[in-house]
């Protein structure tokens, strides 16, 4: 027994086969649930959770443009600062148009190291304090099975499981 196909006319004012806008394709794919929609909605939340913050950072300062103005810039370090460095500075303005920026940050003390080792032996160390050198002595390990002669422990190994098949 033969099965007859009936097609459906379908009426003339749907257009599912005609090619769509690609804005109405990328729309239609950012309302979907996939992963690259809900990315999509992260990223773009996060960004204005960003631009908030940065506004509550920012609302107790007061941005003024100074234009035309000569700013000389006397730094720490000789040569150009890179692009997007801070520093900490005292800005102050000498006359109509012109302000000095002067670097406030010291350097970093390098760490002193305390009692440097000149030897490390076995039994033995040497350490300089206040320029002057000591001896500090190290005490070997003692090792009770050793002393005495009485045989260590053996670890037995785990056993493993047998398996009835």
């Amino acid at each position: 027994m033969a099965k007859d196909f009936i097609f459906e006319k379908k009426p003339s004012g749907s257009k599912k086969n005609e090619p769509k806008a690609v804005g109405a394709v990328l729309e239609e794919m950012l309302r979907r649930d996939s992963r690259f929609a809900n990315a999509y909605r992260k990223f773009w939340k996060a960004l204005a959770e960003e631009e908030a913050q940065a506004d509550r950072l920012f609302r107790d300062f007061f941005p003024d443009t100074h234009l035309c103005v000569d700013l000389k810039l006397i730094t720490r370090k000789p040569g150009r600062m890179r692009v997007g460095a801070y520093i900490n500075c005292m800005l102050k303005r000498d006359g109509e148009y012109h302000f000095t920026a002067v670097e406030t940050a010291s350097e970093m003390k390098k760490k002193a190291v305390r009692n440097p080792h000149l030897f490390r032996g076995k039994c033995i160390n040497v350490v300089r304090k206040d320029n002057a050198l000591f001896l500090t002595f190290n005490r070997p390990a003692f090792d009770f099975f050793n002393y005495t002669g009485i045989q260590r422990p053996v670890r037995l190994a785990a056993t493993p499981r047998l398996s009835l098949r």
